[in-house]
């Protein structure tokens, strides 16, 4: 199984005749070659796309000119299109392909997913983390990361073996990378969030991170990242 970062919140996972993209944003947040590259990844390939919300850092239609084998295009109910794809809201449970699906609303926009797949727990929280930025009133900032809590109170119930979830150095509490990691202590954590700035993460494993819990140092678009798997 493969790991490879695309930008900010971007990233493909291969597993078996899988490839699943998450949030591929609109134009001026791609690297140079992505669609090229995504095209011949997936051509032969089932494609699972799952979008968390409609923002463009997140989000382009030009996910639906790709063509796969088969294709699964999973959208929070926040987007607008006329073309085919699965709608879900929050606290929602689907099975799409061979994939199950549980979301959760997030303190953001949109929703954070939860995958079944070939055995594997797998976490993707979009914009869903510790939102808690200094210029808000202390009732906003319980509101959000209330949300967040409530949504680690969940995770650490189950194993989870891959966790996406957000990094941003722009916040004092770094929008809760270290707290996800030490209270879910998910197999494989992947920061995301960076608006390209890779380098944040090498102050992320300076941390007291648990040694159960290996983290994917990307340095640039295209990095990639092996997982052992069941």
């Amino acid at each position: 199984m493969k790991i490879t970062y695309v930008y900010h919140s971007c990233f493909i996972m291969e597993i078996e005749d899988k490839v699943i993209l998450f949030d591929p944003p609109g134009r001026g947040f791609l690297p140079k070659g992505f669609w090229e590259k995504i095209q011949e990844l997936v051509k032969d390939r089932v494609l699972y796309i799952f979008v968390s919300h409609g923002h463009g850092d997140h989000y382009t239609q030009k996910i639906f000119d790709l063509q796969a084998k088969e294709k699964h295009v999973v959208l929070s109910d926040d987007i607008y299109t006329e073309e085919e794809a699965l709608m879900m809201s929050g606290e929602e449970e689907r099975i799409v392909g061979d994939i199950a699906v549980k979301t959760f609303t997030s303190n953001d926009e949109g929703v954070a997913y939860l995958l079944k797949v070939e055995g594997m727990t797998i976490y993707y929280g979009g914009d869903l983390a510790m939102w808690d930025w200094p210029e808000w009133s202390e009732s906003e900032r319980r509101e959000h990361v209330s949300v967040f809590e409530d949504t680690i109170r969940y995770l650490k119930k189950r194993e989870i073996d891959i966790a996406f979830s957000n990094m941003d150095k722009r916040l004092k509490s770094w929008a809760g990378p270290v707290e996800f990691i030490h209270e879910v202590g998910p197999k494989y954590f992947v920061p995301m969030h960076t608006f390209g700035n890779e380098e944040w993460i090498l102050d992320l494993v300076k941390k007291d991170i648990p040694k159960g819990t290996e983290i994917f140092q990307y340095r640039r678009p295209f990095d990639q990242f092996k997982v052992k798997y069941k």
